[in-house]
């Protein structure tokens, strides 16, 4: 008859196979499925990307005074939308995309508050109902625009709100800036604001080489 010890070793025995067997076979397979629907809920709930439309306006805030500026590549993502990926090589050795061809661009990021408010899927349009935060990854020449209307104001962004407006669509895109006034004609001060979402930094981190595959990233233009 087998010993208390002898029965617990073969108890912790069959803990140990039933540990193992979730990390290897369909243990993996149903751990990575789950894995993959935790970082969909989490993008779903992730800060948006700033966008104008042609000839589009918007009021907005910026929640930093300097950009967080990163090497990038310009992909498709599985529903044809242009996205902006951060290198891998920003932190690592290896990079998925650059090694398979896709050039290389450059983006200055900004945390900001867009006061459309949120979106309304079913109306496709903003509700104008509170301040939302997003980011807004640009490249070098809007970057340079704000460096130079801080160096003319001789202010910080955040000491100012702006009504950005975009002409133009794709390369020939324009953003112009303008401080943003009341309806009593008086220049409009920031509201104060308790950042509640991750650092630019902390959003423009590059993705794993599963969370790339599992996008399907593409740079081609059909």
């Amino acid at each position: 008859m087998p010993t208390t010890k002898m029965a617990s070793r073969r108890r912790g025995g069959d803990s140990d196979s039933r540990s193992e067997r979730k990390s290897q076979g369909w243990g993996a397979v149903a751990k990575r499925q789950a894995e993959i629907a935790e970082r969909k809920d989490a993008a779903e709930n992730s800060v948006r990307d700033f966008w104008l439309k042609p000839d589009e306006s918007a009021r907005i805030q910026f929640l930093q005074d300097e950009p967080y500026c990163f090497d990038a590549h310009q992909v498709k993502d599985k529903k044809g939308n242009w996205v902006i990926v951060p290198c891998q090589l920003n932190t690592g050795k290896h990079c998925v995309l650059c090694s398979e061809g896709v050039k290389q661009t450059w983006r200055a990021a900004f945390k900001i508050l867009d006061f459309r408010g949120t979106w309304d899927k079913d109306k496709k349009c903003f509700r104008n109902d509170k301040a939302v935060e997003k980011i807004w990854k640009v490249g070098s020449t809007i970057a340079q625009q704000l460096k130079q209307i801080v160096d003319k104001k001789g202010k910080d962004l955040t000491e100012m709100v702006f009504e950005v407006t975009r002409s133009g669509s794709g390369k020939d895109s324009s953003y112009n800036f303008e401080q943003a006034f009341d309806d009593d004609d008086r220049k409009i001060k920031p509201i104060e604001w308790e950042e509640q979402t991750p650092s630019a930094e902390d959003l423009c981190q590059p993705p794993t080489e599963d969370e790339i595959d599992e996008a399907g990233y593409t740079d081609s233009e059909d």
